[in-house]
């Protein structure tokens, strides 16, 4: 193992103590009954699980405490590194990510079917970048149907079209 990697790894177990230790913070401070585990880590990302009876209060409307939680516990677990590499946190409560993600794909193939019996194009509501990467990656493939981007953010969204 070469010393970048070991450094890099190193980065890695130490933002992931750092992130878990913040977020039992904040369950603490709220009162919520959950608890806080590394799923997996990797060199330059960390995913992190909330489970327990309050976990729920973590997702908020379609994600969004969630995602200000994950932002913020990156922001608070690496803004006073110096480290080279950058470690990506991802923190998914009540497995709400992965739910979010088939519903995402069930509703691109199904609109994907409708837009290829109309002929006219579908409209998803805007979304967030991760959401709409998840979008575009279910019927990258699709052989009747394209997808693309509009919109500025935090009102991008996906329009799904006949292939031409």
């Amino acid at each position: 193992m070469t010393e970048g990697v070991v450094n890099a790894t190193e980065t890695a177990q130490s933002v992931a103590d750092d992130a878990v230790r913040h977020l039992r913070g904040v369950l603490a401070a709220g009162g919520l009954d959950a608890e806080v585990t590394v799923r997996s880590m990797s060199q330059d990302a960390v995913d992190i699980d909330v489970d327990g009876p309050d976990a729920g209060y973590l997702i908020g409307r379609r994600g969004q405490i969630l995602d200000a939680l994950q932002y913020l516990t990156l922001v608070i677990t690496t803004h006073k590194r110096d480290d080279v590499r950058r470690v990506r946190i991802n923190v998914d409560a009540d497995g709400y990510r992965a739910r979010r993600a088939e519903s995402l794909r069930a509703l691109a193939q199904e609109l994907a079917v409708q837009v290829k019996e109309t002929g006219e194009e579908a409209v998803i509501e805007p979304l967030t970048a991760l959401e709409r990467r998840i979008v575009h990656t279910a019927l990258v493939d699709h052989a009747d149907v394209e997808t693309y981007s509009e919109g500025e953010e935090p009102n991008r969204y996906i329009v799904i079209s006949p292939r031409k």
